[in-house]
């Protein structure tokens, strides 16, 4: 069971009062839940990177004990982005354990033409590959899985995130608030 961390501020501004006594400031007020209910949402991550003029995303999500792994290749540029491929296998998820071994990979026992392949991406479009890992075949592998990695072949970038986990949480929420005052000017009872 992991534990919750709950983040603390405190912040205290203290000024040098100004012979005039004018002043000026803003505040800034945060609510945010601690804890929640105990319905059990679909575990999700998430990460992102951006090189040249694409855009790649890796979003995993557990789902009814399946893990679901999706890679998004968005060109953000004016022209078309193309990979040449040294057969038809266009991309691939990798999932290791705490040492970086393999433990799964998605195109494990697979065929793929051996014929040369190309992978264009319009600009101002995108392209979106996924897998599934089934909850049996997800079972057997989880408590060893840390990481997965997503990644068009033939392409210098690879995108890595950490497998989705479950925070247990109490069924009475929490709230947390705290305020940041920024100002200059004489502190009240001055």
């Amino acid at each position: 069971m992991r534990k919750l961390l709950i983040p603390t501020i405190f912040a205290i501004c203290l000024f040098a009062p100004t012979v005039t006594h004018a002043s000026f400031g803003t505040g800034i007020g945060i609510t945010f839940p601690a804890s929640g209910s105990r319905t059990k949402a679909p575990s999700q991550t998430y990460a992102a990177l951006h090189f040249e003029q694409l855009t790649e995303e890796l979003t995993l999500q557990e789902r009814h004990g399946s893990l679901l792994m999706e890679l998004k290749i968005s060109n953000n540029g004016d022209n078309p982005y193309i990979v040449n491929h040294r057969n038809g296998q266009i991309y691939d998820f990798l999932i290791t354990d705490k040492n970086g071994e393999k433990i799964w990979q998605w195109s494990d026992g697979m065929a793929f033409t051996q014929a040369l392949w190309t992978t264009t991406i319009a600009p101002h479009s995108f392209e979106v590959y996924t897998a599934e890992l089934d909850s049996k075949e997800y079972r057997k592998i989880k408590d060893d899985a840390v990481l997965v990695t997503a990644y068009i072949l033939d392409t210098p970038c690879k995108l890595s995130a950490k497998l989705p986990t479950t925070i247990a949480s109490s069924s009475t929420p929490v709230l947390i608030h705290g305020g940041v005052i920024f100002g200059n000017g004489p502190l009240a009872g001055d």
